[in-house]
């Protein structure tokens, strides 16, 4: 799903690095179309990966101005084109064309290994050249002044795509993630810093060092985020960098699904909590056993007709499901469909960039309490309430 779908998996990125101020989108514009997505719809190759324009995914030329910078973002597209054929399909043309191989070597019993490889190979290339490819695109909001880059796929696979090319591309940049010990150094007090670096667990600085050692900061989040949410009125002031009005009222609680994880004899156990809940006793009494907060669904709201929605993955703060107010620019019908189509964006553009700001400002108020000298006597509290309130 795409930036301006109802709702999409968006993952962070910092984009670290320079590229030369003059000439800037003409830089941009080759870099693009040199790795450009090329089509394998009249071929029998199995895969293609590429870039292509944000607004059309078979366009791949990148002449427009407009179309791939938008105010201080630059907007494309990763497309990849896979060609799959089911197993079933593959092992049938394997038997019919060893069939006709053995019907020309009567003097065989059966298909020798070296010409097994090339029948599999033949059965491949016929098959794929019968088959459509199937497309996959991801949109790329990338943020030239501040570095912030959203990626719309949560599938590593993609990820994993996304960043080779991205560094095939761009090779004097570097692409890392924002993970949660990173989105807490930026928002984090200067006199919280020390606080924080002292809690950090990894033993450098790479992203995925600082996921595996650092999950404590998503399941704690997600639990103070969950005892708020029974035991306060979730109301919360708008704290964090953006388009919304510092000290601006919020709610925002937990509710619909949480996925809690726990280690067992046979391995890691998950328990899916599903539905509007009360008291959330079976997450309670999850708790109580040892199981942590993976991952939950967190509300926001501005009020009654401004409502946003996500899946929180609590590794790497990576928003799935990311459902914003459905606010439509009006329109007028002798208007040009580009601009209306850009107008959409940009105000789809403006509500992402307020769900970030209000997530931001909880995490913010999250760490006030978290890098706190009485944060000890505050979780004792919060463990006391979840055994208490168990099944």
């Amino acid at each position: 799903m795409g930036l301006l779908a109802p709702s999409a998996g968006i993952c962070h990125f910092e984009v670290i690095g320079t590229l030369p101020d003059d000439q800037i989108l003409k830089l941009l514009t080759e870099r693009l179309h040199n790795e450009r997505f090329h089509s394998i719809e009249n071929s029998a190759d199995e895969y293609s990966c590429g870039w292509v324009e944000l607004d059309d995914n078979d366009a791949t030329e990148f002449s427009e101005e407009r179309r791939l910078r938008r105010e201080q973002l630059v907007c494309f597209a990763l497309r990849e084109d896979r060609r799959k054929i089911p197993s079933a399909l593959l092992k049938r043309e394997i038997a019919r064309i060893s069939g006709v191989f053995l019907e020309a070597h009567p003097t065989f019993n059966r298909v020798p290994k070296q010409e097994r490889e090339t029948i599999r190979d033949q059965a491949s290339s016929m098959l794929f050249s019968r088959t459509l490819p199937v497309p996959a695109v991801s949109d790329i909001a990338w943020d030239l002044e501040t570095g912030l880059l959203r990626f719309t796929s949560l599938s590593q696979k993609r990820i994993d795509s996304f960043q080779g090319l991205f560094h095939q591309s761009f090779p004097e940049l570097r692409l890392r993630l924002l993970t949660p010990m990173a989105r807490a150094k930026k928002i984090a007090a200067p006199e919280q810093q020390e606080r924080l670096a002292s809690l950090n667990q990894a033993n450098s600085d790479s992203a995925l060092a600082e996921i595996e050692a650092n999950s404590w900061m998503g399941e704690e989040f997600l639990q103070w985020l969950l005892y708020r949410s029974l035991n306060s009125d979730s109301g919360y002031a708008v704290c964090g960098d953006g388009p919304l009005l510092s000290d601006q009222p919020f709610t925002a609680w937990l509710d619909n699904r949480l996925l809690l994880l726990g280690s067992g004899q046979e391995g890691e156990q998950k328990i899916s909590v599903a539905g509007p809940q009360d008291r959330f006793a079976e997450v309670c009494a999850a708790l109580r056993s040892g199981k942590r907060i993976a991952e939950a669904t967190l509300h926001m709201s501005l009020g009654e007709e401004q409502n946003w929605k996500l899946t929180l993955k609590g590794e790497r703060f990576s928003f799935a499901g990311f459902r914003t107010p459905m606010n439509k620019p009006e329109g007028d019908p002798e208007d040009d469909p580009a601009i209306e189509a850009e107008a959409a964006f940009y105000t789809k553009l403006g509500a992402l960039n307020e769900g970030e700001q209000l997530f931001a400002s909880l995490l913010k108020t999250f760490l006030e309490h978290r890098l706190n000298a009485n944060w000890n006597a505050e979780e004792a509290a919060m463990i006391t309430w979840f055994n208490k309130n168990g099944i």
